[in-house]
């Protein structure tokens, strides 16, 4: 059996040494501000089904085992290993830790994915409702079985965008159809900013659902047109810029669309800025184009999205967006910024595990109630929604907001 996918990322897979650096964060000795000797959990799975093909090592070498003929990737016991998993990339941050940067570091979830999507086109059946969403892209242009002549429902009528804009604000699913209250706060926010932007009239979901649970290419959806639809839409809307508050989506347009692992395959490499809102938020405060005019006291911890951060690379903007808001005090969890726990709802998990993903948060919840903190703040439409759930399962007391939320309250 051929396996075009994995054959693809075989020299990554072969270097993995099965250190097992990869199943903790270890805060070194020589890092500003961590206690020497402190070990970390860096992996749901793995500290969920506490066995090794859990972590990334083993997954590493379940690809391997494919390859070789030693694993049918039709063995139905193998889908819980494949997509239990919320591609959090905290393994790939353990791997890539320390310099030299060798072997496959900066892959492992690319592998995952690909272990995924060999899956799929073997005609195994995904978990939960993961299929579901697959198929409702397919024909409705998004993954929650929403009517896509429904996407603007959000937008009151009485706002008026431009045809053609430098910024084009790209939405997103979760937004447009269950967070709608983040996509009417960054309107209002660009409004009174007077941002030029507009929104696509004929939004589809970016492909991030998709390619990460494996369904890339299907008798239901093709991840490769819904990406090129999407990049020639924005550019008959004359746009130099997307901004979006996403997390996902922003990982998907800036690394999927143009880099080396999807990039060939998907065929819709742009030349477009791609800025998270938080992005464009820090550089309107640096040129003071942005002053906030009401305080908002409140003590608050930071949780970084995954995409955003791990994936992407983005840490500093929703802090120096945050601190600029006259009242907020900032309190940093010990798991931060590249050794964030993950909230859970990543990878297909919130739809495959939704149980357990809430588990996944309810770790991020304990842990910012540690701190006496009054609410915890994101820039993902995914975490605010599933540390949300935490927060309501488990009762806590503490807030839940995002970042555009607390711009749009200080601007008045």
């Amino acid at each position: 059996m051929t396996y075009k996918y994995l054959e693809r990322l075989k020299d990554d897979i072969y270097n993995c040494l099965h250190c097992r650096l990869c199943t903790f964060t270890w805060k070194w000795p020589t890092k500003k501000g961590w206690p020497p000797g402190a070990f970390e959990p860096s992996c749901p799975a793995g500290e969920k089904f506490k066995f090794e093909t859990f972590f990334a090592g083993g997954k590493s070498w379940l690809a391997r085992a494919v390859l070789e003929g030693e694993v049918d990737i039709k063995d139905p016991e193998i889908v819980d290993i494949l997509f239990a998993c919320p591609t959090c990339a905290n393994c790939e941050q353990q791997c890539t830790l320390e310099e030299p940067k060798v072997g496959y570091r900066h892959r492992i979830v690319a592998i995952i994915e690909a272990l995924r999507a060999e899956y799929v086109k073997a005609g195994m059946e995904l978990p939960g409702r993961q299929k579901a969403f697959g198929v409702h892209t397919g024909k409705e242009h998004n993954p929650y079985m929403e009517k896509h002549a429904d996407r603007l429902n959000w937008l009151p009528s009485d706002i008026k965008l431009p045809e053609k804009a430098e910024i084009v604000y790209f939405v997103g699913c979760t937004s447009s159809y269950r967070q709608k209250q983040l996509a009417l706060a960054t309107v209002e926010v660009f409004k009174k900013l007077g941002v030029d932007f507009t929104i696509l009239k004929d939004e589809w979901c970016c492909g991030s659902p998709l390619l990460r649970t494996g369904q890339w290419e299907t008798e239901w959806v093709s991840v490769s047109k819904i990406a090129q639809h999407n990049v020639n839409e924005v550019k008959k809307a004359g746009a130099e810029k997307i901004v979006t508050t996403c997390a996902g989506c922003y990982r998907t347009w800036k690394i999927d669309y143009l880099g080396d692992v999807y990039g060939d395959m998907l065929g819709a490499k742009h030349d477009f800025e791609v800025l998270h809102t938080t992005e464009l938020l820090e550089q309107l405060i640096k040129d003071g184009k942005l002053e906030f005019k009401k305080e908002i006291n409140m003590k608050v911890t930071y949780h970084d999205p995954c995409h955003l951060g791990r994936h992407s690379g983005v840490y500093d903007a929703p802090r120096n967006v945050l601190t600029a808001i006259p009242g907020i005090e900032l309190v940093e969890m010990p798991r931060s910024r590249e050794v964030s726990w993950c909230c859970g709802s990543g990878g297909g998990v919130k739809s495959g595990y939704p149980q357990w993903a809430v588990e996944i948060a309810y770790e991020r919840v304990k842990e910012a109630e540690a701190l006496g903190v009054d609410a915890i703040v994101s820039a993902c439409p995914f975490c605010y929604r599933n540390i949300g759930d935490a927060i309501k399962a488990y009762g806590s007391n503490l807030k839940m907001y995002d970042i555009i939320e607390l711009v749009n309250q200080a601007l008045g």
